[in-house]
């Protein structure tokens, strides 16, 4: 589920606010009930990144660099048997 981070803006600039919401929809939907209460209040939801499925992206990548590395290194070694013969 993409999670969202709501930031609200007040046009004066007195603070910024923001909250963790559980998925995009729902700080869309956020957005929609805050503009009701005040339009002159700017709303912006942002998708944040998925820090587990960013680990796993970067393990698979390096589990299939090991995997090409065995599999150059089981070549090499086989073609060099071959090669003495």
């Amino acid at each position: 589920m993409i999670k969202a981070l709501l930031i609200i803006t007040a046009l004066a600039g007195s603070s910024d606010y923001t909250t963790e919401m559980p998925s995009m929809a729902a700080c869309l939907d956020a957005r929609l009930t805050i503009a009701k209460q005040n339009a002159s209040i700017k709303t912006l939801c942002v998708p944040r990144a998925d820090e587990v499925a960013k680990v796993k992206e970067y393990f698979n990548i390096f589990m299939d660099i090991i995997d090409q590395l065995k599999e150059e290194e089981n070549y090499n070694s086989g073609r060099h048997f071959f090669d003495e013969k």
